[in-house]
C-alpha cells in the first residue's frame, strides 16, 4: 500500500543524482551496473564457451530486466509503498544467489555484490531493510552450501562469505543508527530537531482517527533568553537551554515528543491530551521548570516562557493539515501569548486555517 508520509523511510538517495527518491535511484544502478556486468560476460562467454558461463550471462540479463521493470513500476506509481521495497529487496540479494547457483565458479566474481546491496539497503531504508537484505543473503548462502556443486565442495568459504556479510551489515547498523541520531537530533540538547519534529507531527496526522484525536503540540518560547545571553554571554545561554532541556525530559511522560527548532524555541508533542484542560495541565508543568530557575552556572536568571498549544481533535480538521500548516498556526498562537506579556498561554483557533497556506 502506498504511504502519503514522505518520511516512511529515513533514508535519501547515495549519489544525490535522485535525492528525494533512493528507490528510482536504486532501480538506475540496477539497470547500469547491471549492465557493465552483463557486458563483462559478454566478452567472457565469447571467450570461455562454458555452460556455466552462459548460465551468469543469462542471470545477470534477468538482473537487468528486473531492473528496467522496477524503474518502469516507479514511474507509473511514485507513491512509496513498503511492500514494494521489502520485496525489490528480497529480490536483489534472491538473484544474485541464483547467479551463484547456476553459475558456479564462473559466477563467484559477483560475490561483491551481495555486499553492495548491503550498503544500498542500509544506507537508504535504514535497519530494518539492512537487516532483511543480510537475511536473504545469508539464507541463501546456507541454500549453496548445501546444494550447489562447488559451494558444497567449499563449505569453509561459504562460511567466511557468511560471516563477512554478517559483520558487515552489524557494521553498517552501527553506523547508519549513529548518523540517523546526529541527523535528527539537536546538537546542544539532543532533543529531536526540526526535521525529526515534522516527521513525528506527519506520523500523528496521519495516524487513525482515535489516537490522532488524542493529542497536542505546544510551541515554547523562552522569555528573557535574549538577556541571559547578553549579561552573561553564550556560554550561560545555552547553560540555560541544556537546563531546560534536561527538566523537559524529566517532566514530559513517556511517548511524548520533544524537540528544539534552533535559538530558544522548543516543540513538545504530547500524546493522550482529552481536552483543553489536560493540555493547560502539561503547560503550567513547563511554566513551572522556568519559574523555579533561579540561577543557572552561578548567575541569576529571570526567565519564563510564552506557549502556544494546539489540540488535536475532532472537528479541528487537523487529518487534512500538513506539519507546517500546524507549526505556522501554533507560532501565531505563541506570538499572541507573548504579545499578552511574559509567562502566558494561547491556544490555536483552528477556524480558517487552511492547508498550505501561509
Amino acid at each position: 500500500m502506498g504511504e502519503t508520509d514522505t518520511h516512511s523511510w529515513p533514508g535519501k538517495a547515495l549519489f544525490s543524482a535522485l535525492p528525494r527518491d533512493p528507490e528510482k535511484e536504486q532501480a538506475l544502478l540496477r539497470i547500469s551496473l547491471g549492465s557493465v556486468v552483463l557486458l563483462a560476460y559478454l566478452v567472457a562467454s565469447s571467450v570461455y564457451r562454458s555452460a556455466h558461463v552462459y548460465a551468469t550471462l543469462l542471470a545477470v540479463t534477468a538482473y537487468v530486466a528486473f531492473g528496467v521493470a522496477t524503474y518502469v513500476a516507479l514511474t507509473i506509481a511514485p507513491a512509496r509503498s513498503r511492500v514494494r521495497l521489502t520485496l525489490t529487496t528480497i529480490a536483489d540479494q534472491a538473484i544474485v544467489t541464483a547467479a551463484l547457483a547456476v553459475g558456479g565458479t564462473a559466477a563467484l566474481p559477483l560475490l561483491w555484490v551481495a555486499f553492495w546491496f548491503l550498503v544500498g539497503a542500509g544506507c537508504r531504508y535504514g535497519q530494518r531493510m539492512l537487516a532483511l537484505s543480510c537475511g536473504v543473503a545469508l539464507v541463501g548462502l546456507m541454500g549453496l552450501a548445501q546444494w550447489q556443486p562447488w559451494w558444497r565442495a567449499n563449505v569453509a568459504a561459504a562460511f567466511g562469505v557468511g560471516l563477512s556479510i554478517a559483520a558487515t551489515s552489524i557494521y553498517l547498523a552501527v553506523l547508519v543508527k549513529r548518523l540517523e541520531r546526529q541527523a535528527s537530533t539537536d546538537p546542544l540538547t539532543g532533543l529531536y530537531n526540526r526535521v525529526r519534529l515534522e516527521q513525528a507531527i506527519g506520523r500523528t496526522l496521519f495516524t487513525r482517527a482515535g489516537e490522532s484525536e488524542r493529542s497536542a503540540m505546544l510551541l515554547v518560547d523562552l522569555d528573557g533568553f535574549k538577556e541571559v545571553n547578553d549579561s552573561f554571554g553564550h556560554a550561560v545561554g545555552d547553560e540555560l537551554l541544556c537546563t531546560f532541556a534536561e527538566a523537559l525530559v524529566r517532566r514530559m511522560r513517556r511517548g511524548d515528543t520533544l524537540a528544539r527548532l534552533g535559538g530558544d524555541e522548543f516543540v513538545v508533542l504530547a500524546r493522550r491530551v482529552y481536552d483543553k484542560q489536560d493540555a493547560l495541565t502539561i503547560a503550567d508543568g513547563i511554566h513551572a521548570i522556568l519559574a523555579n530557575m533561579d540561577t543557572v552556572a552561578g548567575y541569576p536568571v529571570t526567565v519564563s516562557c510564552s506557549i502556544g498549544v494546539c489540540l488535536l481533535t475532532e472537528g479541528t480538521g487537523s487529518r487534512s493539515l500538513d506539519a507546517r500548516t500546524l507549526m505556522r498556526a501554533v507560532d501565531s498562537a505563541m506570538y499572541r501569548a507573548k504579545s499578552r506579556g511574559m509567562g502566558k498561554t494561547e491556544f490555536v483557533d483552528m477556524v480558517g486555517v487552511v492547508p498550505g497556506v501561509a
